[in-house]
């Protein structure tokens, strides 16, 4: 994966879950008195399990993406930031200033 999609989709992803906890949060606060959580909330609990799962995806794809580029800086600080909770600090620090996308270009030598 480049690191366009990458970095948007996780960063998309991240908003999404934040504001569907924001709701699921604001929805359970107003049901409190009931045993079981309002539909409403059981919708947000999906939507954070989606979007949970998109940043994961996308989170390895650019590990995998920084170990074929060979960017071993990057990878460990990309790594390390997302295992203390702070990945959003390194996916938005790649899609600023990371590695750009190489393309490998062959060429095939004429004979003449």
């Amino acid at each position: 994966m480049s690191k366009r999609i990458t970095t948007r989709w996780y960063i998309g992803a991240w908003i999404v879950w934040l504001i569907a906890l924001v709701a699921m949060f604001a929805m359970s606060r107003g049901a409190q008195a009931s045993s079981s959580a309002p539909p409403d909330a059981v919708v947000a609990y999906v939507v954070l399990a989606i979007a949970g799962i998109v940043t994961l995806v996308m989170w390895i794809g650019a590990l995998i993406r920084l170990g074929q580029q060979r960017a071993w800086g990057w990878f460990a600080a990309v790594l390390v930031l997302h295992l203390v909770a702070l990945g959003i600090v390194g996916m938005v620090a790649y899609a600023i200033a990371g590695p750009d996308d190489q393309t490998e270009v062959v060429m095939r030598p004429t004979v003449t």
